[in-house]
């Protein structure tokens, strides 16, 4: 009989485990972010990589006068990390933006 609750037990860890690591990536590459978020974790088409799209904060270094008087002081950055599956190597990183997003 299939243990559903350590099934969705070790699915859970397997995604902590590659949010970590995508957020070391991005540490490592770009310093501390603000505002980490994971988006997505999802297995590629190919069955052969997870993508995992993370966001964080990014401060303008020199806000515009405009930016300033709205107090726009930044924005999000989104990011697509692709690991893969079975060494947990990560293979590339792409910009990303809700408004590219394919429609489900």
């Amino acid at each position: 009989m299939i243990d559903i609750k350590e099934k969705a037990k070790k699915s859970a860890l397997d995604m902590k485990d590659l949010s970590e690591l995508a957020k070391q990536f991005i540490t490592e590459l770009n310093g501390e972010q603000d505002q980490f978020q994971v988006e997505e974790v999802l297995l590629s088409e190919d069955g052969k990589s997870w993508v995992v799209t993370v966001s964080y904060f990014r401060k303008h270094k020199t806000p515009n006068e405009l930016q300033r008087t709205l107090g726009l002081l930044g924005n999000r950055v989104y990011k697509k990390i692709t690991i893969e599956k079975n060494s947990y190597n990560v293979v590339g990183m792409s910009d990303w933006s809700p408004e590219r997003r394919e429609a489900a």
